[in-house]
């Protein structure tokens, strides 16, 4: 079936034995369409089938992972399953590239529950999409069916396993499928099982993500406009190579200084920003609404006490002030100028997500220590840009950083970069675009989504469009990267606003967001207060009774005094 056997067959065999367990069916009975012979793979020149299983699954019960939007599309999934469903898997190679791309497709098994949708959804890091995660179950909840592809590599497969074919010779066709193909294929594919299962069309089709999978959902509209019609783009990881690099580079200031802070070193840090600003949108509950208002100098927390979980106390060094304080700087060129932005305040540098992470012989000496490298950018950079498995991306020196960040946007924009986001084919196709991104994102700085957007925008302007016409960009105060790790107000119903402004030509002037709670039985609670987040450049005001928006700079009165102001 390969025009060439495939150059690793234990990766196959792992690849192909991975499906079968995941197509397992918990039921002795299958509706009489979710069947192989009921579909047929799609004619594309470029791709060449190799099997298509189908199995009926009931029960299933892996959801909800994380917590995410999609752990509130039900309250009873996690421990009654998701409504029945046919999981179709679709294997196919591109010949020559010895590749082999998996597309999962499942839809409702009863064509009643089908709300008529189709739905693509996106990854994470270099997971081209989650196969087995929140997306699909919460989608298969709401009556759409869900399409994810994995790229040609297992969710399970870190890049030291695929991105080489050997040293110094890039896996090109693995890294085109994460950048681009494999999305469109999603679409081609998962349409045609759709339309095979159901003998009718798809009414609407939304393609939806976050980080990789936001940046996923720019670049198919892009690239294929004609895919989906409308995208929800959630804090995207968009110019990804000089992104990605720049991530790296807080480790080698630490290095570099000689100087690791701790975690709650750091967080002093943060919390004296955090108490700076946060009256500048009118009220005081531990989020920055309005950057513009702020004005933090990180070196006024020189100086501030600070208490670790393990009892150790102290107070901020100047060491750790110098240390933070060339990183929010950002990556500087030869003569001092930005090459790439960083950090605003109110983003934490050590956690889950973070780039200052890092590890002490002794916790009492941050002289001694080693970083801890998010392993997206460890692996972006000894894999792709150097191609050497062996290269310690730790070792390099400000000249040899500028020249590695460089060389990755020479090499990869084209690929997996977003040079010119011109979305004019999109626009003309009636496609909306929808994205928002958090302000407190520790991952992919809420600068680097709003220089994006900004760019379109005058694009866009030169041809005498406002943009908003069809892409509206939110920026929501408090929100992590994809998730609100500290209950900071949600836009849980983001894709709501966008189904409304694609079916219903409601275009959306604001997003609601919601607080939440983890209750004593581990289930989520959503506040009742509705926080506005506002059309960008538009920042939400508290004025002592609503949420307003206002634009930059402006000053408002404050209708009815507070305590908390």
């Amino acid at each position: 079936m390969f025009s060439t056997p495939p150059r690793s067959p234990g990766l196959l065999k792992t690849t192909l034995l991975t499906l079968a367990a995941l197509t397992t069916s918990t039921s002795a009975s299958t509706s009489a369409k979710c069947n192989p012979s009921t579909f047929t793979f799609p004619s594309l020149p470029a791709l060449q089938h190799i099997k298509t299983t189908a199995v009926q699954v009931q029960n299933y019960t892996s959801f909800p992972n994380r917590l995410s939007e999609a752990s509130l599309a039900t309250t009873s999934a996690s421990t009654t399953g998701i409504p029945p469903f046919c999981n179709v898997t679709v294997s196919y190679t591109h010949p020559g590239h010895d590749d082999l791309v998996n597309v999962h497709v499942w839809l409702p098994l009863e064509k009643n529950a089908w709300n008529e949708r189709f739905m693509g959804l996106g990854g994470g890091g270099f997971v081209v999409g989650e196969v087995d995660g929140d997306g699909p179950s919460a989608a298969i909840q709401e009556g759409y069916v869900a399409a994810v592809t994995d790229g040609g590599h297992l969710a399970s497969l870190p890049p030291d396993v695929w991105a080489l074919r050997s040293p110094g010779n890039i896996d090109w066709p693995l890294l085109v499928n994460f950048g681009y193909r494999s999305l469109h294929e999603l679409a081609v594919v998962g349409k045609a099982v759709l339309r095979a299962y159901y003998d009718a069309e798809e009414k609407y089709s939304y393609f939806k993500g976050c980080s990789t999978g936001g940046r996923q959902g720019l670049a198919v509209a892009q690239r294929y406009p004609g895919d989906f019609d409308g995208v929800l783009s959630v804090c995207p990881a968009v110019e990804f190579p000089a992104m990605v690099t720049s991530l790296y580079f807080p480790q080698l200031v630490m290095r570099w200084r000689g100087y690791w802070p701790s975690g709650c070193e750091l967080g002093a840090v943060v919390k004296a920003g955090v108490e700076k600003c946060d009256l500048g949108d009118g009220r005081r509950d531990g989020v920055i609404g309005r950057l513009g208002e702020c004005g933090f100098d990180v070196r006024t927390a020189e100086g501030r006490e600070f208490a670790c979980e393990d009892g150790r106390k102290g107070r901020v060094s100047r060491e750790a002030v110098e240390v933070v304080e060339e990183v929010v700087r950002g990556v500087l060129d030869e003569e001092g100028r930005e090459m790439f932005p960083s950090y605003v305040p109110g983003t934490q540098f050590a956690g889950l997500l973070a780039m200052m992470n890092s590890v002490c012989e002794d916790e009492t000496d941050r002289t001694r220590c080693v970083g801890v490298p998010f392993s997206v950018t460890d692996e972006w950079i000894r894999l792709f840009i150097e191609k050497d498995p062996a290269f310690d991306p730790a070792s390099m020196s400000r000249e040899t950083f500028r020249d590695v960040f460089r060389r990755g946007i020479e090499e990869f924009d084209s690929v997996i970069g977003t040079p010119i986001p011109d979305m004019r084919r999109f626009r003309e196709r009636g496609g909306k675009v929808l994205m928002w991104h958090g302000m407190a994102d520790q991952a992919i700085s809420i600068k680097i989504g709003r220089g994006l957007y900004k760019k379109a925008k005058g694009i866009e302007a030169k041809r005498g469009v406002e943009i908003e016409e069809f892409w509206r960009y939110f920026e929501v105060p408090g929100v992590n990267h994809c998730v609100s790790m500290y209950g900071a107000p949600f836009p849980w119903s983001a894709f709501e606003k966008l189904r409304a402004w694609v079916e219903d030509g409601v275009a959306p002037e604001q997003l609601d967001a919601r607080g939440f709670k983890i209750g004593e039985d581990g289930k989520v609670v959503v506040d009742e207060e509705v926080r506005r987040i506002c059309l960008y450049p538009e920042e939400g005001v508290w004025n002592g009774r609503k949420w307003v928006c206002v634009k930059p700079g402006e000053k408002i009165k404050v209708m009815e005094e507070k305590e908390e102001l």
